[in-house]
């Protein structure tokens, strides 16, 4: 660029334009690898998702119910209290009729779609064409028909498309599962609301759960563990929220960590715990203590963090996610947020802060067209923030990278944004597996 005189004058990218720049390069080569890149499997959990947009209407039939007695009070005033003041999760009631009662209340539901953090993250790479190995144990009809037909599942003689099988090619016999659907209210920023004059504060979701699902015990892949492990860059572990809170289901939780030796034995570099949304931040420690020693990483939302660390995580969450890797001897805490993601790392900087890009790259794709999408252009509306935790060394191994996700204030969905986010970072991984060796971390028995 030149001025009227002929002098030269540097051109200013802006901020935002120049992380836009870096996104759209990183899109390039990702779509460039994704149909070469090595299988992801992932685990533990599916389900069936009703979605719910909420307009006023809806949250005006909400909050009529919320004096109502029993579990449809209780479920109605939670819900109504989060939308209100802009908090997402889950709410997790044991009540059979749940689902019944959300659908009388609020009508049929605006979409059918796939749930289960292992599920999501694998249709996110489907599109792209990238591989990835799914247990299923529910292949009812209602469950097969929101599976991306490429994902893979196990049969008795290997492994196929989902799109391939019925019903009939179930490794177990409880067609259906014995599982309800859970409701997801979406609700969207500046919805009018009553008391609200500039209505709701803030964009997310709240997925309502009335049983616990258990995991999908898989015994096709569970028999080919160890194989799929061999070439594979990387294992989910996942869905540990739908086990009994109570530590019963001994048998389910004796099958899972028997899968997770499989996979070590098979020589898998990586494996990833990503937690979830658990009935009670006891119940969430709970499950850190007995997954976290399994795995090399793993992830998590802010508010999740701040559930295990206390408050001071939202403005400490550097030295949070350190305190975490530290107590499980683990190489990597992943945390996303809004506008940012940050790893707690031993790694390569520039490795990990790929990673932490590739996910945002999915996980806004996601969020500008309400579904996983092959077309990774970061939405021309996102922002992307200064304010967000600092790089940096850490003392004891550990250093701190972070990076500017490409935020909307108004997504199309906000369903899935974190297990997509998740099917990216493990992409990542699979990508560079085909150029780079990773370590083998120790057996799990080996942590302390």
């Amino acid at each position: 660029m030149t001025s009227r005189t002929g002098l030269s004058i540097p051109r200013v990218i802006a901020r935002d334009e120049l992380w836009a720049e870096r996104y759209r390069a990183l899109a390039d080569r990702v779509r460039a690898g994704a149909r070469q890149a090595a299988p992801v499997l992932a685990g533990f959990s599916a389900c069936v998702d009703h979605v719910y947009r909420m307009d006023p209407d809806r949250i005006s039939a909400l909050a009529a119910r919320t004096t109502a007695a029993g579990p449809a009070g209780e479920v109605a005033a939670e819900v109504v209290g989060r939308i209100r003041h802009g908090h997402g999760g889950e709410i997790a009631v044991p009540w059979p009729g749940g689902t019944d009662w959300v659908g009388t209340l609020l009508g049929a539901p605006d979409r059918v779609q796939l749930g289960g953090t292992g599920p999501q993250a694998a249709w996110a790479l489907a599109v792209l064409g990238a591989p990835s190995v799914v247990p299923l144990a529910d292949r009812g009809t209602e469950q097969l028909a929101v599976l991306h037909p490429d994902v893979m599942l196990c049969t008795a003689e290997g492994t196929a498309p989902a799109g391939r099988l019925t019903g009939a090619d179930a490794p177990t016999a409880r067609p259906g599962g014995g599982k309800q659907p859970h409701s997801v209210l979406e609700f969207a920023a500046g919805t009018p609301a009553p008391g609200l004059p500039d209505g709701l504060p803030r964009s997310s979701r709240i997925i309502l759960r009335f049983m616990d699902d258990g995991i999908e015990r898989d015994e096709w892949f569970a028999a080919r563990s160890g194989e799929l492990a061999r070439t594979a860059a990387a294992g989910l572990l996942s869905g540990m929220n739908g086990l009994p809170e109570d530590g019963t289901g001994p048998a389910d939780r004796a099958w899972l960590t028997e899968v997770v030796h499989a996979w070590r034995d098979g020589g898998l570099p990586l494996l990833h715990l990503e937690l979830a949304e658990f009935a009670s931040v006891r119940a969430l420690r709970a499950g850190c203590d007995e997954y976290a020693p399994l795995a090399d990483s793993v992830g998590m939302s802010l508010s999740e963090l701040a559930a295990l660390a206390g408050p001071s995580a939202r403005t400490s969450p550097v030295t949070a996610a350190a305190h975490f890797a530290t107590a499980y001897h683990l190489d990597r805490v992943c945390v996303h947020a809004d506008g940012w993601v940050l790893a707690v790392h031993r790694g390569d900087p520039t490795e990990q802060r790929t990673a932490l890009m590739t996910g945002s790259l999915l996980a806004a794709a996601r969020a500008a067209r309400g579904a996983p999408a092959a077309d990774l252009e970061p939405p021309p509306a996102a922002d992307y923030t200064e304010d967000r935790p600092a790089d940096g060394p850490l003392g004891e191994g550990l250093r701190a990278d972070c990076v500017p996700a490409p935020h909307l204030s108004h997504p199309a969905a906000t369903i899935g944004l974190g297990d997509t986010f998740v099917g990216g970072l493990l992409l990542a991984r699979s990508l560079h597996s085909r150029c780079a060796p990773t370590r083998i971390r120790k057996d799990p028995d080996d942590h302390a």
